[in-house]
């Protein structure tokens, strides 16, 4: 068999990215972002025992892997090296020990983790953005929650597919969306960054609501600095039930939305 016919081990992991959170968040918040290689071999078993090996991985999330459909697997492990990465900035002076047990997850999809963190990652195909941030500042008697989600920018290309404003927006959020009209890219590049911070607020909150929430269930008004106000228009809460702060930032490539919630 000649070198050119013989299968090419996979692609090396890229090391996590330490990323900055976006302006306004709590000054707590570590955050790392680990990029899906590319040309990631379809078949697991020619990388994940490497990640295993160098400790990257641990087993019992090997396992979690395994038991996946093959298009979720690549994005689950760069959420689980992503959560690790950011971990272990939340919890250094704590040492290793927390960092290096299993990621595994909740019924309803979270990250189990240790009680002195709060965490919540993000997938999208290419790759996985990990928020954490230690609960020492938490209320007594109280809770505390974060959530993130990572979306692409929109392009010029994007503005000519159907919009999912009218599913995701208030009313109040579509007549704000209207200020827009004349800036297609810029109106659409709104409505994914509602869908962004809603999805965060969402998994902030899902731990004391522990339901699905709809997106009218939850209003956005826009700030400055990349600030946003979130009202919970749930029926099941009481009047300051829970605090959301929001906040987001924007580069290049990415939209991050990031929410902290808040109960006494």
């Amino acid at each position: 068999m000649s070198e050119a016919t013989v299968r090419p081990a996979a692609l090396p992991w890229p090391a996590p990215e330490i990323v900055s959170a976006p302006s306004g968040a709590p000054s707590s918040f570590a955050m790392a972002r680990v990029e899906v290689p590319p040309q990631l071999d379809a078949d697991t078993g020619s990388w994940l025992p490497a990640l295993v090996a160098d400790a990257r991985l641990h087993p019992e999330e090997a396992a979690l892997v395994a038991e996946m459909p093959a298009v979720r697997r690549a994005t689950f492990v760069a959420g689980r090296l992503a959560l690790r990465a950011a971990m272990r900035i939340a919890v250094a002076e704590r040492g290793p020990g927390e960092s290096a047990a299993p990621i595994l997850r909740t019924a309803r999809g979270a990250p189990v983790l240790p009680s002195t963190v709060a965490g919540s990652v993000s997938h999208k195909h290419d790759a996985a953005l990990a928020l954490m941030a230690p609960r020492r500042a938490a209320v007594a008697g109280g809770s505390m929650h974060v959530g993130v989600d990572l979306e692409h920018r929109p392009t010029e290309r994007d503005v000519t597919r159907p919009s999912i404003a009218r599913r995701i927006l208030t009313a109040g959020e579509l007549d704000a969306l209207s200020a827009l009209d004349a800036d297609p890219l810029a109106q659409r590049e709104r409505v994914i960054l509602s869908f962004a911070i809603k999805e965060a607020v969402y998994k902030a909150i899902d731990p004391t609501v522990q339901r699905y929430v709809r997106f009218t269930e939850v209003a956005l008004q826009f700030g400055d600095n990349g600030l946003v106000s979130v009202s919970l228009l749930l029926p099941e809460l009481t009047t300051g039930q829970i605090t959301v702060r929001a906040q987001y930032s924007l580069d290049d490539r990415w939209i991050v939305a990031t929410a902290v919630a808040t109960t006494e």
